[in-house]
């Protein structure tokens, strides 16, 4: 057994610390060492794939810039990023990227998320989904530092989807990033949207789907703070309603709205649609107030509910779809004591239509035939409609004592003066030739 001295123990535990510490660095992954990894790889494995014979060396950036210089778009999602890295190492290595992809990456502070931008002056898409970033942040000016304010880029689109980002966090971004313009926050598990401390009227999209929103008050807010909103999605979601009376000024830009998968379930809900000032295009694709009805009767119900609507479920409504639409709607509720409103309108502009015969459209599965054999009465039956020409032709022979090669078969419609229809092929299904209750099938031996 080996005795160590205090000196030795005192040695030993050092060592313990610097490879602790030197474990804890390893876990740290700086936005370039994540970029290098990448990229230098990929290309390296590139280059393997050829050999240079001849001609001139391949061209070398400048000394002072990095292979990544000019690149424009990056792709960096679950690549492990915790951090910017030191300062100004990004701005030296990529500082023309316009596009860059953060999704699935181990940021969980903003500060390291504005130290990464702060460098990209050119960027116009961020998407940060999948990062925790849970801070609730009412003012970021302490992570700006004032020679930089001017400096952070004007992105155009940003992605905080499935983040847990609070929304006041979100205000507070949006005053330093005041170019964004589609924002996306889905999946973040709203339940309230809280007061704004200003408006954003920069903002034209918002997609705002999987949330936990019930109730159009809350909602209406979004419209405050967002007052140039032309488009809105909120799928999948547990709203239960839609408040009419204040639509006019929570959404006067508002064209697009989705509001597929949530939980609308009265048509007051949907005449409510007609108060928003611009509104053209509407989705309400799985909504429980439509589960009664056909797709066709879905789409029909709602152009005639919402004659502000162009185009519905992604879908142009054409002008005479329109109209169809109009008058199955009258059809569909004269016998209403009382019929919506919608009614009387659509009464006025078509006036008070007949009711559609009720014909059924589906094929006889039977049908009472007389059979002629050379002219001569065989027989009357009773055959399935739903079987071949052929199968009826391996009946008949039985009777007739002619295998089926030996004669032909044709049909005559009695209520038609056309003459016989002789049945060539046989995979034909008798009811394809519309037989019903006293039509005659003539045999002919060859």
């Amino acid at each position: 057994m080996v005795k160590l001295s205090s000196n030795n123990y005192f040695l030993l535990f050092l060592g313990i610390v610097v490879i602790m510490d030197s474990q804890a660095f390893k876990r740290q992954l700086s936005f370039k060492d994540a970029l290098l990894n990448k990229y230098s790889l990929e290309e390296d494995d590139e280059e393997l794939c050829f050999i240079h014979i001849s001609g001139s060396p391949k061209h070398k950036a400048p000394f002072d810039q990095s292979e990544h210089y000019q690149k424009r778009i990056l792709t960096l999602d679950g690549c492990g990023i915790t951090c910017a890295g030191p300062d100004r190492e990004i701005i030296t290595t990529c500082p023309n990227v316009e596009e860059l992809d953060l999704a699935k990456n181990k940021l969980s502070n903003f500060e390291e998320v504005l130290r990464i931008i702060s460098q990209l002056h050119k960027l116009e898409f961020l998407n940060l989904s999948e990062n925790y970033l849970s801070q609730k942040i009412d003012d970021f000016s302490p992570f700006i530092e004032d020679q930089d304010r001017d400096a952070l880029p004007s992105i155009k689109k940003l992605i905080l989807n499935n983040t847990s980002v609070p929304l006041e966090t979100v205000y507070s971004l949006l005053t330093c990033l005041t170019g964004v313009q589609d924002l996306y926050l889905s999946l973040n598990g709203y339940d309230n949207i809280p007061e704004a401390p200003e408006q954003y009227p920069n903002i034209r999209s918002l997609s705002i789907n999987k949330h936990d929103i019930k109730q159009w008050d809350e909602v209406g807010k979004l419209g405050f703070v967002f007052p140039g909103l032309t488009t809105l999605r909120m799928s999948e979601c547990p709203l239960e309603n839609i408040t009419p009376t204040e639509l006019p000024q929570q959404f006067p830009e508002l064209k697009i709205l989705n509001l597929n998968d949530t939980l609308l379930n009265t048509w007051e809900d949907i005449e409510a649609l007609k108060c928003f000032p611009q509104l053209t295009d509407v989705s309400l694709m799985g909504i429980p107030l439509l589960n009664q009805f056909s797709d066709q009767e879905k789409r029909q119900l709602l152009i005639a509910r919402l004659p502000n609507i162009e185009k519905l479920n992604k879908t142009k409504i054409m002008e005479e779809e329109r109209e169809d639409a109009e008058r199955f709607f009258i059809r569909h509720h004269m016998d209403n004591e009382n019929p919506p409103l919608r009614y009387s309108e659509l009464v006025a502009r078509h006036g008070m239509l007949d009711r559609l015969a009720d014909v059924n459209l589906q094929a006889k599965t039977s049908a009472m035939i007389s059979f002629i054999f050379d002219d001569q009465p065989l027989f009357k039956r009773e055959i399935n409609l739903m079987q071949s020409t052929a199968s009826l032709k391996k009946y008949l022979s039985k009777f007739i004592g002619i295998p089926p090669p030996g004669f032909k078969l044709l049909y005559h419609d009695v209520g038609f003066c056309v003459g016989l229809e002789e049945m060539w092929f046989g995979a034909k299904k008798l009811y394809t030739f519309k037989m019903k209750d006293g039509d005659e099938i003539h045999i002919w031996s060859r």
